[in-house]
């Protein structure tokens, strides 16, 4: 039904293709009586009133099939009945009026002798009916059993689909590419099939990924366990995990295995998953293997590359906590940078997080900033543009994630950590009480423009905070 439509009934929608018919063949029979033209013979056998009483059988069954599965089946239930318990009752119940139509207006008539007087008709209809039997039996055996149910996936060949009807006949599947596909009932008796329940226990799946020999196996299987922390579609248990698979000639080969609720839905998480495992081992310096062979020129000398400080001195010396630094002081900042690459819907850092110390300069993409506030809600405070940093406080202090900050599109950031800064902070530890000075602006101007920011300032230390950055990086103060 198109949007805007009036909405039909259900009843009249169940009984007026019957109703239609029961009035089609009493106006054909009244009009052929109105012209002359009977419609029984000279035994008394009365044609027109059996056509009618099977059109009203037909009005008749449709009616019941409203009443008992429409009505009574789903106040007692709480659900839709099977379409395959609906049609074998309504062929029931149509053979039994026929019988009894046939018996009252075609009395002399022997519908036994009729079905078996001759072998050459029954051998014919067993034969035509031998693949129509199969089906509905194997039917019957699937709906007693409950193999399968309707929002089941099921794999069948190379072909994934969710089960939309289970018929007599046959399974109808909506298939991930968009087709419509039946599958016989027959056929589960004679082929290997894969059903993937829709509601039960979550189903496993696995990712195999290559990695260079020189990665550690115990950092290699916390990295990927990470990665996978929070994908949408993902089970919440078991929680994913990750083994070391196999030493291959090119690779070392590692497993992970994480779990679904909804199976249907195994693409768009797979794909989910492979983006972050990438962007993961990205950050982390992993290179994955591929089967290709290396040559490198050494006649010329080394090969040029262009220098990554080159490129990451101009976006720091734009921050302003870095505004007083010199040239060379920004230059050893640059050095010890860090390229971080985030997915969509990545988290970046995570509210409460103390297992890093480090901020971030955002050089592409865009990101989002979020804080719990005291109803623990989540909370918006700001959008990240090309240019814009944060973490100052957790680099400077230690202290914990103040604020969530998670990828809207693919961000390069620039990641400056502890031991990054510590040599410069050496070398001029008057440069804690300028870190402070700027800290306090900063916290200051958010203050100004953000309301939900003043929750954020109640978690962050308090008082001046060029103690708490000496203590923090072993400096006197």
């Amino acid at each position: 039904m198109k949007r805007g439509e009036p909405k039909i009934p259900l009843f009249v929608r169940r009984v007026a293709g019957s109703v239609s018919i029961l009035l089609f063949v009493l106006a054909a029979v009244w009009l052929l009586s109105t012209l002359g033209v009977s419609t029984a013979d000279s035994v008394g056998h009365r044609f027109g009133s059996l056509a009618i009483g099977i059109a009203a059988a037909l009005v008749a069954i449709r009616f019941l099939d409203y009443l008992l599965f429409d009505v009574i089946f789903r106040w007692r239930r709480g659900g839709n009945a099977p379409a395959l318990l609906r049609q074998l009752v309504g062929l029931l119940a149509f053979v039994v009026c026929l019988v009894i139509i046939f018996k009252l207006f075609l009395p002399d008539v022997n519908l036994g002798g009729l079905l078996v007087s001759s072998a050459i008709i029954t051998a014919v209809i067993g034969l035509a009916l031998q693949d129509t039997l199969g089906n509905l039996f194997a039917g019957l055996a699937l709906h007693l059993e409950k193999t399968v149910e309707v929002g089941d996936l099921i794999r069948a060949g190379e072909s994934f689909g969710v089960v939309e009807e289970l018929s007599w006949r046959a399974i109808k599947l909506h298939t991930t590419e968009g087709n419509l596909m039946l599958i016989p009932n027959s056929v589960f008796g004679k082929e290997k099939l894969e059903i993937f329940p829709h509601s039960g226990h979550p189903i496993a799946r696995y990712l195999r990924v290559g990695v260079d020999g020189e990665a550690s196996p115990a950092i290699t299987r916390a990295v990927l366990v990470e990665a996978l922390r929070g994908t949408p579609g993902m089970a919440s248990e078991p929680k994913p995990v990750a083994h070391l698979k196999n030493f291959d000639p090119y690779a070392v080969l590692y497993e992970v295995r994480y779990w679904l609720d909804d199976y249907s839905k195994y693409l768009e998480v797979d794909s989910a998953v492979r983006e972050r495992v990438w962007y993961a081992l990205h950050r982390a310096g992993i290179k994955m293997a591929l089967p290709i062979i290396e040559q490198h020129q050494y006649a010329a000398g080394p090969l040029g590359r262009p220098s990554r400080k080159e490129a990451i001195e101009p976006v720091l010396g734009r921050v302003d906590l870095f505004a007083t630094l010199t040239q060379a002081e920004l230059g050893r900042v640059a050095s010890g940078a860090a390229e971080r690459r985030f997915g969509p819907d990545e988290f970046m850092v995570r509210e409460g997080d103390a297992t890093t110390s480090s901020m971030f300069v955002i050089e592409s993409g865009r990101a989002a900033v979020t804080i719990h506030g005291a109803s623990g809600d989540s909370r918006g405070i700001a959008m990240l543009d090309p240019g814009a940093h944060f973490g100052e406080i957790s680099l400077l202090t230690g202290e914990p994630r103040t604020a969530t900050v998670r990828a809207l599109t693919e961000v390069v950031a620039i990641e400056i950590n502890k031991d990054t800064l510590l040599p410069v902070l050496e070398d001029n530890p008057s440069l804690c009480e300028t870190f402070d000075a700027v800290i306090e602006e900063r916290k200051r101007h958010a203050s100004e423009l953000f309301e939900a920011t003043r929750e954020e300032l109640e978690r962050t230390p308090a008082g001046p905070l060029k103690g708490l950055i000496a203590r923090f990086f072993g400096l006197k103060p």
